[in-house]
């Protein structure tokens, strides 16, 4: 016996899975095919004899074993849910470490001297009141950045 392009459907088709149009041209071509008659009888056959046979009963301890080790297992979902949590937390950690290291790179160079820093070291006339007052704007204008200098 050949082996028909639709026998692999037959098994849907027993089991009501099909829709519609499929069904109703798939019916056609079992009326035709005797492959797919003969794979269709043989599944009709072994329900036939499957449905015979009864479901046998779970003793009482056994279900109650089976409900335990169920009972006992970690709620899937929340498990899952917890690690996508923190799997969002921990982007959130690393986007926002990386934004504020940039931020403090922004506001000086490595290595550089803040300007009020050095004025404040270089000699200066004790008398010139202009020159403590550009100090004092350098230095506010500098701890206004927040960029990590004493």
């Amino acid at each position: 016996m050949s082996e028909c392009e639709h026998a692999p459907r037959i098994s849907a088709y027993h089991d009501g899975e099909l829709p519609e149009s499929s069904r109703l041209d798939l019916e056609a071509h079992i009326r035709q095919c005797p492959v797919c008659a003969a794979e269709l009888a043989r599944l009709q056959g072994l329900s036939r004899l499957l449905a015979g046979l009864g479901r046998p009963e779970m003793p009482r301890e056994a279900l109650a074993r089976v409900h335990q080790a169920v009972d006992r297992q970690p709620n899937v979902a929340l498990v899952r849910m917890a690690e996508v949590f923190t799997a969002v937390a921990a982007s959130i950690l690393v986007v926002s470490s990386v934004w504020l290291w940039k931020i403090s790179a922004a506001g000086a160079a490595p290595g550089q001297i803040p300007l009020w820093e050095t004025a404040a070291v270089a000699p200066q006339d004790p008398s010139g009141v202009a020159a403590q007052e550009q100090l004092a704007r350098w230095i506010v204008q500098d701890l206004s950045r927040k960029n990590g200098h004493d």
